[in-house]
């Protein structure tokens, strides 16, 4: 009897190592391109209300901070979404089976913080106003 424990205790721990470390990571994957495609939405967002403001209040060269314009900032979110949310980032996440669980956390860290502060920056935009002419 103590036989027959011992060895089915093996086979589920063996079994847990397995599905642990070895198993595909398909809902961590679909996971994080659920959010990736949330946060690429968003940052498309974003990239509109910059480039309505500028459009509206002939804005491109008004500053958001000190030394960077509106053109100045659009254009480098419009970089930032070519090198990090692009579809083609989407379609290698999507269709990359090499990366580990481990990979695709990393991944989902990196997304997620990106999601919160483009989140953040949307709501202090929504409540941009021109500046005043004197």
């Amino acid at each position: 009897m103590e036989i027959f424990i011992g060895v089915a205790g093996l086979i589920i721990a063996w079994l847990t190592f397995q599905k642990t470390f070895y198993s595909k990571p398909d809902e961590e994957r679909n996971n994080l391109l659920g959010t990736f495609l949330t946060t690429q939405k968003l940052h498309l967002e974003v990239q509109s209300i910059l480039q309505k403001y500028i459009d509206e209040n002939n804005g491109a060269e008004h500053f958001i901070y000190p030394d960077i314009t509106f053109q100045h900032l659009l254009n480098m979110y419009k970089q930032g979404f070519e090198k990090d949310l692009s579809d083609k980032v989407y379609q290698d996440l999507k269709n990359n089976q090499i990366y580990t669980k481990s990979n695709i956390a990393t991944f989902q860290k990196l997304i997620d913080k990106q999601h919160s502060d483009l989140l953040m920056f949307r709501n202090q935009l929504l409540f941009l106003t021109p500046p005043t002419k004197n």
